[in-house]
């Protein structure tokens, strides 16, 4: 009689994975905070070398305390090894029993500046044409404006409830998407030059239902695409009179979104029933297509800007997914059959609570940061043994000549 494998639990699927990390990555830090934080994205830092061999990069994360502490808009750096610049393993050259322990995660993240913030952030987002300027938003809704140098510039109500939907237009300086869970979005002028405490323009019936996220295109600074619990992926245009130009009922409720950097057409969205789609916005009728690898619902999803067809998601199920949509379709072996879909690269499992975001450093391919809901905030980088990451195998022509 076949007998089942028992499912490992949650501290031994870690103590497995931490068990791996040799293998599996060129550089893992691992840093325990005092609170979660729902929010964690790259600061474009120039890539200058620190001292003992290091680089340094530099990310915005927030607190959520439950009321029980003040909470902060914070600052940090992180050094990395240089090594990985150029998908080196750092500890290459140590001895091999030296490995686990030399690369086992270990913190090295520093707070560099704090400023006290209205209740918890749900999120937090830099201006990317002057990442000097960061808007948060938190449980009821409110937009704030901060500045690095100054601290809190502007406090903009609109929303009347929680949100999680956050978006700067990367193409025209100083605009903001905020959504909430009372259905309503907001466009704001935000800046440097001038502040308006009141949004440009809003929406009250974009959703019926909570808006669960929203992202600017990254090729058309007219527009955005929004998710939400009514179960609706809708594009939306500013200068259109009836704002929305296209709209897909979904499978079941989308938590998030993401253009890709390198195609206009190509759209991926994912949520609850841990699927990941993808659209062209040419024709939204049906998905492109849809891949599984998550066991639970997915709460955030992000295409690479470095290389084109690469897309990473979070889910609930503890994991990061990372995904290589030129592999759709490729033929496999049983064995590998078993291990996923053709276009799953790799899976992060290095988290033991629900993932609330992540994001792709915008100067180090390859390069993450991703934060749980058990205070845990990691930074990793994946193997560059992987062909995607550092090329093919080289051959050693010694053995074949």
């Amino acid at each position: 009689m076949e007998t089942q494998e028992k499912a490992l639990s949650v501290d031994e699927e870690y103590d497995l994975w931490k068990s791996n990390v040799p293998l599996m990555y060129d550089f893992v830090s691992e840093t325990r905070l005092t609170w979660p934080s729902l929010s964690v994205q790259w600061l474009p830092t120039p890539i200058q070398e620190a001292e003992g061999g290091f680089i340094r990069q530099e990310l915005i994360i927030g607190t959520h305390t439950s009321g029980e502490e003040e909470n902060y808009l914070k600052f940090a750096e992180i050094n990395i090894p240089k090594e990985i610049l150029n998908n080196q393993d750092p500890q290459e050259e140590a001895e091999e029993d030296d490995k686990a322990t030399l690369n086992a995660p270990k913190s090295n993240i520093r707070i560099t500046a704090k400023y006290v913030h209205e209740e918890e952030i749900t999120r937090a987002r830099y201006m990317p044409q002057n990442p000097d300027f960061v808007a948060t938003l938190n449980g009821q809704g409110t937009v704030f404006l901060y500045s690095r140098s100054g601290g809190l510039q502007s406090t903009l109500k609109f929303h009347k409830d929680n949100g999680y939907a956050l978006s700067f237009n990367a193409l025209v300086e100083g605009q903001l998407l905020s959504g909430s869970d009372d259905h309503t979005v907001a466009l704001w002028e935000v800046g440097s030059n001038s502040t308006s405490i009141s949004p440009v323009r809003t929406w009250n019936d974009l959703h019926s239902d909570i808006v669960n996220d929203i992202k600017w295109h990254n090729f058309n600074e007219k527009l955005f695409g929004t998710v939400s619990e009514d179960s609706l992926l809708k594009i939306n245009d500013v200068r259109a009179h009836n704002i929305t130009i296209d709209a897909v009922k979904c499978p079941q409720p989308f938590n998030t979104l993401a253009f890709s950097h390198h195609s206009s057409n190509l759209l991926a969205a994912a949520g609850m029933d841990s699927h990941v789609y993808l659209y062209d916005l040419r024709n939204m009728r049906e998905p492109l297509h849809h891949m599984s690898g998550h066991e639970d619902a997915v709460t955030n999803i992000e295409f690479s800007t470095h290389v084109d067809g690469v897309v990473v998601s979070s889910g609930s199920d503890n994991r990061l997914i990372m995904w290589d949509l030129k592999q759709i379709g490729a033929e496999q072996t049983p064995d590998d059959a078993e291990d996923g879909v053709p276009e799953l690269i790799m899976v992060h499992a290095g988290h033991r609570s629900s993932v609330n975001d992540f994001d792709l450093n915008a100067q180090i391919p390859w390069l993450v940061a991703s934060s749980e809901e058990e205070n845990i905030l990691q930074v990793w980088k994946c193997s560059h043994n992987l062909p995607i990451v550092g090329g093919p195998p080289k051959v050693n022509k010694d053995i074949i000549s």
